[in-house]
């Protein structure tokens, strides 16, 4: 194993063995005892980016109040707010440590 794989490695139970982490898979098990929200979760999550991605975006648009209002629902449910705030934690962790490996390296990413 080379020492970058080695790194890496460390670093993913690194990442795993943080609180943002642990929060995040508490929350997840959370959303399960809830049949058919992780899923219904999911769709819309997955909805709302394709929405601002562009992707498929006509049809999106068509549906956008739909998607507030099934939005607004699902924030209502208490276990959904917290798996939400704990998912954008880990994903902001992720994204500092992408950040901060590319710029030591001195790859510049495209402005997006």
């Amino acid at each position: 194993m080379s020492s970058i794989q080695k790194s890496t490695e460390e670093l993913i139970e690194s990442v795993k063995s943080g609180t943002a982490y642990r929060r995040y898979r508490k929350c997840e098990e959370a959303l399960k005892k809830y049949p058919g929200l992780s899923e219904k979760l999911d769709k819309l999550r997955g909805d709302i980016y394709r929405l601002y991605d562009g992707s498929n975006s006509e049809e999106l648009l068509e549906n956008t109040e739909e998607l507030q209002k099934m939005y607004q629902e699902m924030h209502k449910i208490p276990e959904v707010n917290a798996y939400l705030e704990a998912e954008t934690e880990l994903i902001l962790q992720v994204r500092n440590i992408y950040r901060r490996l590319v710029g030591e390296v001195g790859i510049e990413p495209p402005d997006m």
